[in-house]
């Protein structure tokens, strides 16, 4: 869903694959309508916000992913010719599905 947000601001795929970590991954333990919060609160027999407050790294993580990304710590860019690649693999795919259509 944001992999043309990131190569549109030349971030390579790698950051929105952490980013996807970071956010989505660890949190899922600490939400309780979550498959994964239900999971993790029936095998422990608590509510999930009995755990949460031991769970550092689950909340803090996205924090720190957030401050990393907003001051570009380990942000790592595409070159001009590793997006010029990807704008050139877009126009392909766009005319094979033109193609397709029809």
């Amino acid at each position: 869903m944001y992999k043309t947000a990131f190569e549109d601001r030349k971030l390579k795929a790698k950051n929105l694959s952490r980013c996807l970590e970071d956010s989505a991954t660890l949190t899922s333990p600490i939400i309780p309508w979550n498959v994964c919060g239900a999971t993790m609160s029936s095998f422990l027999g608590v509510p999930t916000v009995a755990y949460i407050p031991y769970a550092v790294l689950n909340w803090i993580n996205p924090l720190v992913s957030i401050l990393y990304g907003y001051l570009g710590i380990t942000m790592e860019k595409m070159s001009d010719e590793e997006y010029e690649a990807i704008l050139q693999q877009r126009r392909i795919d766009a005319e094979l599905a033109a193609k397709a259509i029809q």
